[in-house]
């Protein structure tokens, strides 16, 4: 059993839209075991208790951010056979408690549209009584230690959980995820491969101006936003928190070190870049696809370059003959 929480911006919140998608209600439940929502007034009444979902996150008006909490709890595919619909309502509960939610509204569902049986569950961060809004502080621990307690319990397939004596790996689900879908690497892993370079230059750097030039050999400047520092691709608007790097790289950190925060001289932009942040594939037998792809983008760069060159000739030869006819006229 393995869980996650589906990240959302707060402009992109919509618990209708996910409460209809748990329950299937475009496709008329064709992928969709069974559906149920709990902690609502409405009962067993689905679509009411989506409307006094949404009613609650209504009366709430402090909070800018998002009051939906999307959370899918994958099984392996020997569990399906072990799983009854009683189970599925139990361990439903048992991740409301764990995650504090026991009194929220909530809408869930069990989906097998995927070759491993899911559940869907949306809750509403706003209390429906309090009206406050409340999010798990490192979830992602309550979660683990939850799921071993319920594969033993239901007698469910074991699988591996976060270590305890390893520090967690400092990852990016947005990165993961784009990874997944675009079959290219992130930001993140290309800083990640470059992070023994960005440490021995931290450490042989003797002030802010010197480390600058460092990063600027692999394409990179460090900037400061907020209270904190990010690490900028200098190509793009692509950015990271410097703290996802490494838990010592913060500004308060590299301040101790490099002393105040000083920003990169103009003569940083002289230095010779050595590498630099392309969104290259990740799985070898692509990479003469990709190739193919750049031969094809350079090609039509250059067909548009040379049409570029072309118009503004054009449109310098029209200006020259209307200011010569403008002349001439005026004689």
């Amino acid at each position: 059993m393995i869980s996650r929480r589906i990240s959302c911006k707060p402009q992109n919140d919509n618990y209708r839209r996910l409460a209809d998608y748990i329950a299937d209600a475009k496709h008329k439940g064709e992928k969709t075991l069974m559906s149920w929502c709990a902690g609502c007034w409405a009962g067993k009444d689905y679509e009411l208790a989506i409307q006094e979902v949404l009613d609650t996150q209504d009366l709430n008006q402090r909070t800018s951010k998002e009051k939906t909490y999307h959370l899918i709890v994958s099984f392996r595919p020997e569990d399906e056979s072990v799983l009854t619909p009683e189970n599925f309502k139990e361990i439903e509960q048992e991740f409301s408690k764990a995650l504090g939610f026991e009194e929220h509204q909530r809408h869930c569902g069990v989906h097998k549209n995927t070759n491993n049986i899911h559940m869907h569950i949306a809750y509403n961060m706003i209390h429906p009584e309090k009206l406050t809004r409340y999010e798990p502080y490192r979830d992602f621990y309550k979660r683990d230690r939850l799921h071993r307690e319920l594969e033993q319990k239901f007698g469910l397939k074991f699988d591996n959980g976060r270590q305890k004596d390893q520090e967690p790996k400092r990852t990016n689900d947005r990165a993961a995820t784009y990874e997944a879908h675009s079959g290219q690497q992130s930001f993140d892993s290309y800083l990640n491969e470059r992070k023994d370079f960005i440490f021995k230059a931290l450490e042989t750097s003797l002030n802010w101006q010197d480390f600058h030039n460092s990063m600027a050999q692999i394409g990179i400047e460090v900037k400061t936003r907020g209270n904190g520092c990010i690490i900028k691709d200098k190509h793009s608007d692509t950015a990271v928190k410097a703290s996802r790097l490494d838990r010592n790289f913060t500004k308060s950190k590299l301040e101790e070190i490099l002393g105040p925060y000083q920003k990169a001289m103009p003569a940083t932009h002289k230095v010779v870049e050595k590498d630099r942040y392309v969104s290259r594939p990740l799985h070898t037998k692509r990479g003469h696809l990709y190739a193919e792809y750049r031969e094809a983008i350079a090609v039509r760069k250059k067909i548009y370059e040379e049409l570029r060159s072309e118009q503004d000739e054009r449109w310098e030869q029209n200006v020259s003959y209307w200011d010569d006819k403008i002349k001439i006229s005026q004689e």
